[in-house]
C-alpha cells in the first residue's frame, strides 16, 4: 500500500515538473516573440524616421560648392560635402546612396519632403509633397540621400511635386515668365540644351524631357521631333525676386524707350528686343512708375543652370524683375555690363513681376 502511494506521489511530482517545464518553455517562447517584435518595431521606427529610405542630410541658405547630384558609394567622397552625422562610414559598407539637392522657398512651400520613389524608362521619379502658403522669403537648399538597392538602375532623375492643400489660394504666385532660348550657330548643327534645375519647371514648349536635342540652323530655326521652332520656351517656379538696393525707377510712359536702350546694352538684337517689349509692355506701361532690375549672370546661373553642347562662343541671359509703383522710390542705379555678340550665340530672356 505504501509503495503504491509513493508511486502515485512520484507520478504527481513528475506531472507537476513537466507542467512547470512546459510553462517555462511557453514563457520563454513568449519572451522571444515579444523581443523579436520589439526589435522589429524599433527597426521599423528607424526606417520610418528615414522617410521610406530618404535621409535628410541638411538644409542650407546657399548651394554646397562643387556638389554634384549622383550615386555615392564611398564615405570619403560623401564626407567632402556633408558633416551632419546622418550617414557613417559603416553605412557605405553595404549600401550606395543617391544624394540629391532640392531648392524651395521655406515660406511659400512648407513641410517639403520626398515621399516615395519609382523607376520608369531608366528615370528615377522622386515624389515630393509640400503644403502651400501665401508668404515668401529666400530659397533654401535641402540635401537628401536615398539608399540604393542592387536592383535600382537608372540614368536620370526627375521630381514630381504634389501639394497637400491644393484648395489653398494666394493673391499671387511667384513665376518666372516666358524665358525663351534662341540658338544662332555659325553653321547648321545638332545642339543639346539642358536646364540644371528642371524640377522647377511648370511649363515648357516643346516639352522638356531630360534635355532638348535640336537641329539648329544659322537663321535661328530649330528642328525638333519633326517640327520647326524659333525658340525653346519654359516657365518655372521663381525664387521670389524682391526690390533690391540697386536697379532703376522708370515712369510707366517711358518703359519702351528704357527697355530698348538697356536690352541693347545687354546684347539682345532688334527681333529679341521687339519680342521682349511686346510681352512685358502691357504689364508695365500703365503703372505710374516701375522698379526694374536685371539679374546678374551669377544670380541667373544659380537659379537655373544652363548647359549647351557644343559650348557657344557667346551666351546671353537676360532676366528682368519689375514692380509697379504708385510713387517714385530711390535706389542706386544698377551698373549694366555691355555684351558683344560674337560667333555661335545662345540667347535667353525672361523675367518676373515682384509681388511683395
Amino acid at each position: 500500500m505504501n509503495e503504491e502511494k509513493k508511486t502515485d506521489s512520484g507520478k504527481i511530482v513528475l506531472i507537476i515538473a513537466i507542467c512547470l517545464r512546459s510553462i517555462g518553455i511557453l514563457f520563454g517562447l513568449a519572451y522571444f516573440v515579444f523581443m523579436f517584435f520589439m526589435i522589429g518595431m524599433t527597426i521599423f521606427s528607424i526606417e520610418s524616421s528615414r522617410n521610406s529610405n530618404f535621409i535628410k542630410l541638411g538644409e542650407y541658405e546657399s548651394r554646397i560648392r562643387r556638389f554634384e547630384t549622383g550615386v555615392y558609394s564611398d564615405y570619403d567622397e560623401y564626407s567632402k560635402y556633408f558633416h551632419s552625422g546622418e550617414l557613417y562610414e559603416e553605412d557605405f559598407d553595404y549600401n550606395d546612396y543617391f544624394i540629391f539637392e532640392m531648392m524651395y522657398n521655406p515660406c511659400s512651400e512648407i513641410d517639403v519632403k520626398p515621399d516615395h520613389w519609382s523607376i520608369d524608362d531608366d528615370t528615377l521619379f522622386i515624389s515630393v509633397t509640400y503644403q502651400k502658403s501665401c508668404r515668401s522669403c529666400r530659397v533654401v537648399y535641402a540635401y537628401y540621400a536615398l539608399r540604393i538597392d542592387d536592383d535600382m538602375e537608372f540614368d536620370d532623375y526627375q521630381f514630381e511635386y504634389s501639394v497637400t492643400n491644393p484648395s489653398k489660394k494666394c493673391p499671387y504666385d511667384y513665376v518666372v515668365d516666358k524665358p525663351l532660348i534662341s540658338i544662332y550657330p555659325t553653321h547648321d548643327m545638332d545642339v543639346e540644351v539642358k536646364l540644371g534645375n528642371s524640377n522647377l519647371l511648370t511649363t515648357s514648349y516643346p516639352k522638356y524631357e531630360k534635355s532638348w536635342n535640336v537641329f539648329a540652323h544659322t537663321n535661328g530655326d530649330l528642328e525638333y521631333n519633326g517640327r520647326t521652332y524659333y525658340g525653346l520656351y519654359w516657365e518655372g517656379k521663381s525664387h521670389a525676386a524682391k526690390v533690391e538696393k540697386d536697379g532703376f525707377v522708370v515712369k510707366g510712359e517711358d518703359t519702351t524707350k528704357f527697355l530698348e536702350e538697356k536690352l541693347e546694352i545687354l546684347g539682345l538684337n532688334e527681333r529679341e528686343i521687339n519680342e521682349f517689349i511686346i510681352y512685358w509692355l502691357p504689364k508695365m506701361e500703365h503703372n505710374n512708375y516701375n522698379y526694374i532690375r536685371f539679374e546678374t549672370r551669377e544670380e541667373i546661373d544659380k537659379y537655373m543652370p544652363l548647359e549647351v553642347t557644343p559650348m557657344p562662343d557667346t551666351v546671353i541671359r537676360v532676366y528682368m524683375n519689375f514692380k509697379g509703383l504708385d510713387e517714385k522710390i530711390e535706389v542706386d542705379e544698377q551698373d549694366l555690363e555691355e555684351t558683344v555678340r560674337s560667333g555661335y550665340t545662345v540667347v535667353e530672356w525672361g523675367g518676373s513681376e515682384i509681388n511683395e
